[in-house]
């Protein structure tokens, strides 16, 4: 299920940190430290998830947020902050930010979030392992199942008698 995270946060040993402990959970990481970064590093990749952090070097990571959802309503934003006033994550919420974590965190915490996150995205490559039979939803792993040439594997064979058998 993990997929690809572009981190923005301008502390660059946390950024590190956070990448590394990500791609141990199975990740794909990228970072920038700042918004221009970011914008490119989106133009070159579209990442499964962005993990934004609010006080940025030149546009803050509210603009960027602002900037994400006209131009990519649907691309889901976790925002990272070091203030503690409640109404700064009230106002990251009403932006269009999907979840917010303030610091200091548990990078396991931010892990499960991502996780949670990527699971309710729709376009996301990362729940591209899920298929939808009525109301049951089944947790394939379709990669492993096809053989070089083949058309489809057992798993995409078994999916059509699922359906039928379910009603």
């Amino acid at each position: 299920m993990p997929g690809h995270i572009l981190i923005v946060d301008d502390d660059r040993e946390l950024s590190g940190m956070l990448g590394e402990y990500l791609a141990r959970e199975g990740f794909d990481v990228a970072s920038a430290p700042d918004a221009e970064t970011a914008t490119s590093a989106l133009a070159a990749r579209e990442p499964d998830l962005v993990i934004l952090d609010v006080m940025l070097p030149g546009r803050s990571g509210l603009d960027l947020l602002r900037e994400l959802r006209a131009a990519r309503p649907r691309l889901p934003v976790l925002m990272l902050t070091a203030r503690g006033d409640p109404v700064d994550r009230i106002i990251g919420l009403e932006l269009g930010a999907d979840d917010y974590l303030p610091k200091p965190f548990d990078p396991r915490e931010l892990a499960a979030r991502a996780r949670a996150i990527l699971r309710r995205a729709p376009n996301s490559t990362a729940a591209a392992g899920v298929r939808s039979v009525g109301v049951w939803g089944l947790h394939l792993d379709v990669r492993g199942t096809r053989g070089a040439g083949s058309r489809g594997g057992s798993a995409d064979r078994a999916l059509p008698h699922l359906a039928g058998g379910v009603r």
